[in-house]
């Protein structure tokens, strides 16, 4: 090698690396905006496929099989929220009035179904303002309307800002989404 040649080697320039942060700047601004964007899509995607199984619920109700229902419900060990489709127990709760109870243990599920269907990762479902564990819905099958689980199922995202609210009403079975509490 020529001592001359290596000499003259001083690394980078200040605008270089100037210029280089300042892509680095540019990608990295543009990768988060990206991925807010995916983020906002996925909550959004949890209401659209609980309305979703809603839907399907009560069309498969009014059309099949009275007993059918749904249960959305929490599971811990892995922070996510599901819905699965089952049937409701013919000995199911009442409550002192007579209505059906929104106790779980009369709730089955299909056997050998694609069971259950992961709605919500990261967040919080309210159902009529409290933190969801369990709930169970139910369809009249001679008019759509609710039997168990009309209210409003508020959808939140991990930080607590609220996605959505699902209001489920009794008397049509029909629900309707709105954006503040």
């Amino acid at each position: 090698m020529r001592k001359g040649k290596r000499r003259n080697n001083k690394g980078y320039s200040m605008v270089e690396l100037i210029i280089v942060i300042g892509i680095i700047g540019i990608l990295s601004a543009v990768s988060l905006v990206t991925w807010r964007s995916v983020d906002s899509a996925n909550y959004k995607k949890a209401v659209s496929t609980f309305e979703s199984e809603l839907s399907t619920l009560r069309t498969a109700t009014m059309s099949q099989d009275s007993r059918m229902a749904m249960r959305l419900y929490y599971d811990p060990d892995d922070d996510c929220y599901y819905v699965e489709r089952g049937y409701w127990d013919d000995g199911f709760k009442t409550d002192v009035s007579g209505d059906p109870t929104l106790d779980s243990s009369s709730y089955y599920d299909y056997a050998g179904t694609s069971n259950p269907v992961k709605i919500l990762r990261r967040g919080r479902v309210a159902y009529e303002g409290s933190t969801l564990n369990s709930i169970v819905i139910r369809f009249q099958k001679s008019d759509g309307s609710v039997l168990v689980g009309d209210g409003k199922f508020s959808f939140y995202r991990g930080n607590g800002e609220l996605i959505s609210n699902v209001n489920l009403t009794k008397n049509t079975g029909i629900f309707y989404e709105t954006y503040q509490d």
